[in-house]
Order: structure tokens, then sequence, then C-alpha cells
């Protein structure tokens, strides 16, 4: 998905809430790439986000497996609800969840370390909840 394809899709998911879109727009970027930060930064282990992998422009697209993508509007789903009454806020934890879902899966997956050389995925032996 390209960053305006996930900004049209942030605006259909919170299309009900149409009135409150004008307050929220001008940081539906900054919610996305936050979004984007986190699944880097998970996806690649020792990447530290930087203005550089900002999504800036329509055309730009993430340096994630396309199926992480749509966790990127879910999470920018969240962040419009979570700023609303209590009844948003508890409609957008469902998107959170969505989001955490994805992240649960690259962990699970290795990201890309977790990657053979031809793509295969490597089987994950780290257990994280474990203390070391």
């Amino acid at each position: 998905m390209t960053l305006a394809e996930i900004k049209n899709q942030v605006m259909f998911q919170t299309n009900n809430d149409a009135e409150d879109l004008g307050d929220y727009e001008p940081h539906i970027d900054d919610y996305i790439n936050e979004g984007y930060d986190r699944l880097m930064s998970a996806w690649a282990k020792d990447h530290v986000p930087t203005v550089a992998d900002r999504l800036e422009i329509d055309t730009d697209e993430p340096e994630t497996p396309e199926w992480t993508h749509r966790a990127l509007v879910d999470y920018a789903t969240w962040l419009v609800y979570r700023n609303g009454n209590p009844q948003k806020q508890q409609r957008g934890m469902a998107y959170l969840n969505a989001f955490n879902e994805v992240l649960a899966k690259i962990a699970d997956e290795g990201g890309a370390a977790g990657l053979n050389a031809d793509g295969t995925r490597k089987r994950v032996t780290k257990f994280f909840n474990i203390p070391r």
C-alpha cells in the first residue's frame, strides 16, 4: 500500500465520525509514521527509526512486507479514536488489538532476521517472555 492508500483506508474506517476528521486529519501522517516506526523496529530488530524513514509522499510505500501494511491503517485508526470520547476509545481498541496481532506475528516469524537467504522462514528459538 502507498501512503495515500493507507490514509484513505484510515478515513474509510473512521467515516462514521466524519465531523471529527477535520481535527485529526493534519495528524494522520504522524499517526501512520508512529505505527510504521513500531513495525520497522519489530521487523528489523536493530532498526532505529530516523526522519529519513518517514512516509511523507503519497506514493511512499512501507519497507515492511505487504501483509503488515494494513496494520498501519489500524494503528492510525486507533490513535484517532483514542483521542475521542470513551465510546470512541472503546471502538478503537479493536484496531489496537489488530495492530498488536501483526506485531506478535512479526515476533513469531523473527522479522527480517528470521528469513533465510532464500526467503524461507527461520525457526525462532528465543522466548521473549522468559527472563535470561
